[in-house]
């Protein structure tokens, strides 16, 4: 991953992130073209290229932020549950 995401301000981060998780919980990993995530995104494609090399490593990106938030949450003792979607929710 470009470094460079990284460097955008955390909203306009979590707004690519939240879109690309709603893009790939509505379609398969192959129908979720990276046209589609760059449009709920609010990106162009090719900036969403310059950010992720392929829509692998977006894709992989999205499990990992997905396991720290639920580590992070879990640690806090922040829910009673272990489930997963009800902490991300």
């Amino acid at each position: 991953m470009n470094e460079k995401f990284f460097a955008l301000p955390q909203e306009r981060q979590e707004q690519i992130i939240n879109a690309a998780y709603e893009v790939f919980s509505r379609n398969s990993y192959k129908n979720a073209s990276m046209s589609r995530l760059a449009d709920a995104g609010g990106v162009s494609k090719s900036l969403l290229f310059h950010y992720f090399i392929n829509k692998k490593e977006l894709y992989l990106y999205l499990w990992e932020h997905a396991c720290r938030l639920y580590r992070e949450k879990v640690r806090k003792g922040d829910t009673q549950t272990t489930d997963l979607f009800e902490i991300l929710c």
